[in-house]
């Protein structure tokens, strides 16, 4: 058979089917020809790349393992404690705040650690929050919220004391043949009577508790206390 035989009976067996295949076209893959069947070559001992051995970090003495801790307050008015030999990865910011609760007698829950004038959590250790380049001594900031004295307990609001039958305005309702009764006064200090030093303290310690930024709580706290003083 010449070529152009072959060609012409090519051609008429393609005439024969369809352009386009249907949707719905289905090839036995039993009657395909036989074909090599193509094998990756497995790759020589080891078959993967050994995993790197974790470096490891020179050993340290026992001074260069320990800082000195100085819990600085944000007022002067309250003592600054120092804790020498501090396990900077075994040590969290909760046993600084109960060591500063300690010296002090300040209720842990009166107090705010931080760290460059930021709160941080109490479940840090200080190697997290200080770093490993932080030196041998560090600083961190106390910040005691208000209600709390040093050295004492903290300041509580007097007893709620129930009105009498004369302050409820009942005795003068019944003595008149009445039944209007008068509503009773507000108990305790209101008013500009308690916006003192230990309101704006309060104010204060919740705003940079928001925030997390004690230049920026100051601020806001003194435009407050500007605008109140002038109204």
């Amino acid at each position: 058979m010449s070529e152009l035989t072959f060609c012409k009976t090519f051609l008429t067996a393609l005439d024969a089917r369809p352009v386009k295949l249907s949707s719905d076209h289905i090839a036995d893959a039993r009657q395909y020809p036989d074909g090599a069947v193509f094998v990756l070559p497995k790759l020589p001992p080891p078959p993967h790349p050994a995993r790197p051995s974790p470096k490891t970090l020179p050993p340290q003495d026992a001074s260069s393992s320990t800082l000195t801790v100085s819990l600085k307050p944000m007022k002067p008015s309250h003592p600054t404690v120092t804790k020498d030999a501090v396990a900077p990865a075994a040590t969290s910011i909760y046993d600084l705040k109960s060591a500063y609760a300690a010296q002090t007698s300040i209720p842990p829950a009166k107090i705010k650690i931080l760290y460059k004038k930021k709160p941080v959590t109490d479940s840090k250790t200080v190697a997290e929050v200080v770093g490993v380049d932080a030196g041998a001594e560090v600083e961190f900031g106390v910040m005691v919220l208000g209600g709390a004295v040093a050295g004492g307990t903290p300041v509580q609001s007097p007893p709620a004391v129930a009105p009498g039958e004369e302050e409820k305005g009942l005795a003068g309702a019944v003595n008149q043949g009445t039944s209007k009764t008068e509503t009773p006064g507000a108990q305790g200090p209101s008013g500009q009577a308690v916006v003192n030093a230990e309101f704006w303290d309060d104010l204060k310690g919740f705003v940079v508790q928001r925030i997390r930024d004690e230049k920026e709580g100051d601020r806001m706290v003194g435009v407050f206390k500007s605008a109140w003083e002038k109204a």
